[in-house]
């Protein structure tokens, strides 16, 4: 016979069964919502292309593989630094997330994950298939919004963002377009119209011949060379000093510096039509070894604010800001030249009556005398 409090147990018993399903249940949700790869299988060396989108209507960045490296296809094929590649593709196979942080497309443009309203789009080619990748803002502590193309589902990850990915063509190259030591420069020539500027650098003397110093005892030690300076010319001839005029060699290292380190701010077409240059610059090298290096030669043609900037010996060329390379182009022999300081004054050489000379103060007359005292011819004086 059930009583009463029998009815009280099984009613106990009851919500235990009802509290054990629950906990079995909530431990299989943990293991399902266990962090799953966003791209499974994603291969980085089996990428050939990257297009990187910026906005809806922004040209995009177009990396294509070629061979074993990689270039910039949507800006004149220049080559791309290998590393900022890897940099932004190796991420993405790490890309990791369990449970969506939102499924419906409202949700989208809020976390900037929208087929017209992103960060970054990434049209990503593997194995001659396109996958899209949506970039977007902050989804969290260090968690960023993502979404494949095509899918609804929004997850928060780690390991990525959208100011990892350039839009800009420079960030994906490597920026220094020429890069010598400018203690290897020997010579610098600036050619513009019919003006030829030229700064070399003195020829080493030779060295001592041996036995060469006088007297029975060991030879001195050689003297230390002097500071290395430079020679200067224009049109051909060496720069004429006047007196108290002298080469700047500080701004002439300047000059040298900024040739011997140009960095680009876009590529440019290597095509260009340069038959006709604002600046052609040769740069030589000093002799190492038994070859000479060979010329660099440079054709600059202003373009707007920026220089376009051709090597002769590369199939690329480069944008360059004018402020980089002004002082180059427009170099001539008041930038070369020191000028005397201006001749000081001198002393009491400014106005007032204490400049000048009062009554019967002029050379020779004596001190405190006027003209009616001093001696007549024949007295003495006194």
């Amino acid at each position: 016979m059930l009583t009463r409090f029998h009815k009280i147990l099984i009613a106990a018993l009851a919500v235990q069964l009802v509290l054990v399903v629950f906990v079995m249940t909530r431990s299989d949700d943990s293991v399902a919502l266990k962090e799953h790869p966003i791209l499974p299988g994603f291969d980085a060396a089996k990428v050939t292309r990257l297009q990187v989108f910026s906005g809806q209507d922004a040209k995009p960045i177009d990396l294509v593989k070629r061979d074993a490296g990689w270039v910039l296809a949507s800006a004149f094929d220049y080559p791309v630094d290998q590393v900022k590649v890897t940099d932004v593709l190796s991420p993405l196979a790490k890309l990791a997330a369990a449970a969506p942080i939102a499924t419906q497309a409202s949700r989208h443009k809020q976390l900037h994950v929208a087929d017209a309203d992103f960060e970054r789009k990434l049209v990503i080619t593997r194995d001659g298939k396109d996958v899209t990748l949506y970039i977007g803002g902050a989804a969290g502590a260090r968690r960023t919004a993502v979404r494949i193309g095509g899918d609804d589902q929004v997850f928060g990850v780690t390991g990525m963002s959208a100011a990892t990915v350039g839009t800009e063509p420079r960030q994906w190259v490597d920026a220094s377009y020429v890069k010598i030591a400018p203690a290897d420069i020997a010579r610098v020539v600036v050619q513009r119209d019919a003006t030829t500027v030229e700064l070399a650098r003195p020829a080493a003397p030779p060295p001592p011949a041996a036995g060469s110093g006088a007297g029975s005892g060991s030879a001195p030690p050689p003297p230390a060379p002097a500071a290395e300076h430079w020679n200067a010319a224009v049109r051909g001839a060496p720069i004429a000093l006047a007196a108290g005029e002298s080469l700047d060699d500080a701004a002439i290292d300047r000059l040298v510096g900024q040739v011997a380190a140009i960095e680009l701010s876009s590529p440019a077409d290597p095509k260009r039509d340069a038959a006709k240059p604002t600046a052609t610059i040769t740069i030589e090298r000093k002799v190492g070894g038994a070859a000479t290096p060979a010329p660099t030669v440079l054709d600059v043609i202003a373009d707007g604010t920026s220089y376009w900037v051709h090597d002769r010996s590369l199939s690329r060329a480069a944008l360059v800001d004018k402020a980089r390379l002004d002082d180059v182009v427009g170099v001539d022999r008041d930038k070369l030249v020191k000028k005397p300081p201006p001749p000081a004054p001198p002393p009491g050489a400014g106005s007032g009556s204490a400049a000048r000379p009062g009554p019967g103060q002029g050379p020779g007359a004596g001190p405190g005398l006027m003209p009616s005292e001093a001696p007549g011819p024949g007295q003495p004086p006194g």
